[in-house]
């Protein structure tokens, strides 16, 4: 295995069939006006913890009403991703069962067989069907021990058309989004700049408008701090990693470990696009059966394609 990108299909709920339909990848035909702007959330959902399926039926229910405001599962979401990291083998189909994900997702991948071999848990995306998808793969990380990898999905947006044009766009563009979960501890500490490396690569090939990253980056030591710079990504956070407000682990439970940002959005532009500073959801989370959802928080950001006119003047 030399980190060779492997192609994925992204699958639809079909009612009438009552299954699961995998679809062509394929943005042609496509309707304007496509969505402008995009939700990105972020979440592990701990596959260690007792009582995987219930704390992932939980954390899709919180996902739904707290993160993208649906009240019933009736209700459509604005245009977003879900990234979900650590999810058990054994709970996936909680994920496939779940009508809310049926009336309006795709998910990449469809099943576990796509995770690197040996995977006990792994990497999920959920993207509304508001977006086309017109390509998924996913990378396997050769050096990883821990059958880690990454998964990646190119959207079709719109660039806003210009005030008072009878246009409905300025025109379609690609913009790629990556799920991953680096290597884990002190001793994957090595991997993890190859592994992030290999990510950026995919997110600045010349055809993209821009690239995001999101997830478990296991930022646990010093070594880590540098290395979305070293490779060519920026960070969506603004305040650094040693503001406790951009925590995401560590205090559901203390752990042995210090709390820290082992998770973040990184991104990178050709310019006319624009990444939120992203916000912890999931604070204090818990079950009916009142355990931890994760031991992580989950974070929610927004995408936008600007038109480069504009250059990037916008809230951050």
């Amino acid at each position: 295995m030399d980190d060779v990108p492997r192609p994925l299909r992204a699958a639809r709920f079909s009612a009438r069939e009552g299954r699961w339909i995998q679809t062509t990848n394929c943005a042609r035909g496509i309707r304007e006006p496509l969505p402008t702007r995009v939700r990105l959330v972020s979440w592990n959902v701990d596959f260690q913890t007792k009582g995987p399926k219930k704390r992932l039926m939980a954390a899709l229910l919180h996902l739904q009403r707290q993160v993208l405001r649906c009240q019933t599962p009736a209700e459509r979401p604005d245009p977003c991703c879900i990234l979900l990291q650590e999810v058990c083998v054994g709970s996936f189909t909680m994920i496939l069962t779940n009508e809310w994900v049926q009336r309006y997702f795709l998910v990449v991948p469809t099943s576990t067989d796509k995770w690197p071999a040996g995977a006990t848990y792994g990497t999920v995306m959920l993207v509304s069907r508001t977006v086309p998808v017109s390509n998924a793969f996913t990378i396997e990380f050769s050096n990883s021990t821990m059958a880690r990898n990454a998964i990646f999905v190119d959207l079709k947006l719109s660039v806003p058309a210009p005030p008072h044009s009878p246009r409905l766009s300025d025109g379609i563009v690609t913009v790629r989004v990556a799920n991953t979960h680096l290597e884990s501890l002190p001793r994957g500490a090595a991997a993890r700049p190859m592994q992030l490396g290999l990510i950026s690569e995919k997110l600045r090939e010349y055809e993209l408008r821009g690239g995001v990253v999101a997830g478990d980056m296991n930022a646990i030591g010093p070594s880590d701090m540098s290395i979305a710079e070293d490779v060519g990504l920026m960070d969506a956070w603004q305040h650094g990693d040693d503001e406790e407000e951009g925590y995401t682990w560590g205090y559901q439970p203390r752990e042995q470990y210090p709390p820290g940002r082992l998770d973040k959005v990184l991104f990178t532009t050709r310019g006319g696009f624009a990444v939120e500073e992203p916000e912890r959801f999931g604070v204090g989370a818990k079950t009916d059966y009142g355990d931890w959802i994760s031991d992580h928080f989950g974070l929610a950001t927004t995408l936008h394609v600007v038109r480069e006119d504009e250059g990037i003047m916008m809230e951050m």
